[in-house]
């Protein structure tokens, strides 16, 4: 027979796995609900999420491959490889940093684990970036780029780049209610950002050796690094580097759900504001 304290263990750990079941059968609900509402505003509904990467790519294609002439180096393809994984991580963090703030109403009365919605907005973000991460394959596909087996990395770096963006999207949404100017200054931010992770250059080239360290320290600049390895030039990537970065996200993601879990308490009195 176990002993009580044992049981009142082994009940704790039930209790924890059952909570954490209904956290995710719940987001899972508002993720589809949110989708949902959203598609429910076009006349188009869901093939919207088509046309916009669709005309975004295009828009791309004219202006650099025929009017810039700028397609020599599969350039197009290295832009398109930017921007579609940049934009998966700004819109992230630019739609869940008042995630806490605009649900408001619902924490005023209920109690909700607050790591719940910056999660369901990555979530849903997420969803439609495997609409536009399908259709950038299917250019590539087409395009004058080797299709590889190195192909099968790219779950692996989105799983990584995943964790990146929750655990920034966590760390945003906790400090934003609290000094709402901030968002403005995580605009300036991220703003910033988009021309430090090479977007439109690599940067390899236009970067000196001595100060690439420095660069990569920016884990999206390495990680959209890492994607052109594998999409556009068919070879592995560097595993060593997104090791630190998993890691790194990782320590980051735990740090942000306990700063969220120990302002819990404080969030329906401040977003009363």
């Amino acid at each position: 027979m176990l002993p009580w304290s044992k049981i009142f263990i082994l009940e704790t750990i039930v209790e924890h796995i059952v909570k954490k079941i209904h956290f995710f059968d719940l987001a899972k609900l508002y993720v589809i609900a949110n989708l949902k509402v959203e598609v429910s505003s076009y006349y188009l509904n869901y093939v919207w999420w088509i046309l916009e990467p669709l005309f975004m790519m295009a828009t791309l294609y004219c202006v650099f491959e025929i009017m810039l002439h700028q397609g020599t180096g599969n350039f197009v393809g290295f832009l398109f490889v930017g921007i579609v994984f940049w934009n998966w991580f700004a819109r992230c963090i630019g739609n869940s940093k008042d995630s806490i703030y605009n649900a408001r109403g619902l924490i005023q009365q209920v109690w909700i684990p607050k790591t719940f919605f910056p999660f369901v907005v990555v979530c849903q973000d997420s969803v439609k970036n495997l609409i536009v991460t399908s259709l950038l394959l299917v250019f590539l596909y087409f395009y004058p780029t080797p299709v590889s087996i190195s192909w099968i990395c790219l779950p692996i770096l989105m799983i990584i780049q995943f964790v990146f963006i929750l655990a920034t999207s966590y760390f945003f949404s906790a400090i934003t209610p609290f000094v709402p100017d901030l968002r403005f200054i995580i605009g300036t931010f991220t703003e910033l950002l988009f021309f430090a992770s090479g977007i439109f250059y690599d940067l390899d080239t236009m970067v000196l050796p001595q100060h690439r360290p420095i660069v990569y320290l920016n884990p999206m600049a390495g990680l959209l690094k890492n994607y052109r390895t594998v999409l556009l030039e068919g070879q592995w990537p560097d595993w060593a580097y997104l090791g630190y970065v998993f890691i790194g996200s990782v320590v980051f993601l735990l740090g942000s759900m306990a700063l969220l879990k120990k302002l819990d308490y404080a969030y329906p009195k401040v977003c009363q504001k």
